[in-house]
């Protein structure tokens, strides 16, 4: 009886070890594939990009939703999608399907972080012009008043300063 044990529990633990050996095979490739575009770019890149999956993200929820909500609202539509998910349920439970359907899955996530990613970056672009252009629109209001009231001795001493600094953003605009 020890002896049936022992061969349960090697059984066991080799399972299990197959188990975590194709999980970390699985999530290797997964990152190799996430990671392509991102492998070969700077950390302040990869900053932005996290940046743009972020703040894309949102809107593209907010357009799923939305979708599903009107796809929802027509009962054929409705009895399609639910059918279609059905299906999808039914891969996921079936052994012989579920790797293709979770391969699927992967793909369909991959492409819709790709849509974040773009989508975040042109939202970020605009936030940053809407930032650039009220800051402009603030200084032309205080500068006027700035240069009325700061005696002549703090004017040397901070308008260069600030020449440079407008100059060196000036050439890394160019």
């Amino acid at each position: 009886m020890a002896e049936s044990k022992t061969k349960n529990q090697t059984k066991a633990t080799t399972n299990q070890t197959k188990a975590t050996t194709n999980q970390t095979k699985a999530t290797t490739n997964q990152t190799r594939v996430a990671g392509k575009a991102s492998a070969q770019r700077k950390p302040a890149d990869q900053a932005l990009q996290v940046v743009d999956v972020a703040v894309g993200a949102v809107p593209e929820a907010a357009d799923a939703v939305t979708k599903t909500v009107d796809q929802m609202r027509d009962a054929e539509a409705r009895s399609q999608e639910l059918k279609s998910l059905q299906n999808r349920v039914g891969n996921l439970r079936d052994p012989s399907t579920r790797e293709a359907q979770v391969g699927t899955l992967k793909k369909s996530l991959l492409a819709e972080i790709e849509k974040a990613e773009a989508r975040g970056g042109d939202i970020r672009r605009q936030v940053t012009d809407q930032v650039v252009e009220q800051a402009r629109k603030a200084r032309e209001r205080v500068e006027p008043l700035y240069t009325d009231r700061v005696p002549s001795a703090v004017k040397q001493r901070v308008e260069p300063a600030v020449k440079r600094v407008t100059g060196n953003r000036e050439t890394a605009r160019v």
